[in-house]
């Protein structure tokens, strides 16, 4: 792998997929000391600016007033078996078989690339997390949106990166199967075709 920056690139694409953000700045990193002509060094300020923003914006909403409000009405959502109802902080990292979240949609965070899409949600509890959201159109999901998350896919995001430390919880949803939006499965229209771009060197 030493030999081929590409590999290096092509992994942080997929880790950065999988929301594994410090392995995908160090595999840009890498690619971008062996190969300039890939660009890495811009995909790693991408992934800056996003993490910038998301802790922001999950941290200007923990100072809001309003959560209250915004998660009295979670509680009326009822679930069909087999799925249970749960909060982001009993999750387990990774996928969660049979449990469901119900949240609420509080912001639409705007970045550099067209998917996914990543919003600030709360849950029952008035946790903050962010949800993140492939295989939909943004017109899918709207602020004020009550979503329910089934077999949800959580992260714990929690690490430091030039001097910054980041952390926050995520919540993965990797088709819109496993997405309800208020109690509704989203429209055949929103759908879209997720799809992981590589980079390759002969």
């Amino acid at each position: 792998m030493k030999s081929y920056p590409d590999l290096y690139f092509n992994c942080a694409i997929a880790n950065k997929y999988l929301e594994n953000y410090e392995r995908a700045l160090r595999g840009f990193e890498a690619a971008a000391l062996k190969d300039p002509g890939l660009n890495a060094d811009v995909e790693v300020q991408k992934i800056i600016n996003l993490l910038d923003k998301l802790e922001s914006l999950i941290r200007g909403q923990s100072r809001a007033k309003r959560l209250v409000s915004h998660v009295s009405s979670l509680s009326e959502v009822d679930l069909k078996l087999p799925y249970r109802k749960a909060t982001i902080n009993i999750l387990t990292e990774g996928l969660n078989k049979r449990v469901a979240v119900v949240a609420k949609v509080l912001l639409f965070i705007k970045h550099d690339n067209i998917a996914p899409l990543y919003y600030v949600a709360c849950d029952s509890d008035q946790t903050l997390f962010i949800l993140t959201v492939y295989g939909l159109q943004g017109e899918a999901i709207k602020e004020g949106d009550r979503v329910t998350l089934l077999e949800p896919c959580h992260r714990v995001i929690d690490f430091s990166w030039k001097s910054k430390h980041y952390h926050f919880k995520a919540i993965r949803v990797d088709f819109g199967e496993q997405i309800l939006v208020n109690e509704k499965a989203p429209a055949p229209h929103h759908a879209v075709r997720a799809s992981i771009h590589a980079q390759h060197k002969p």
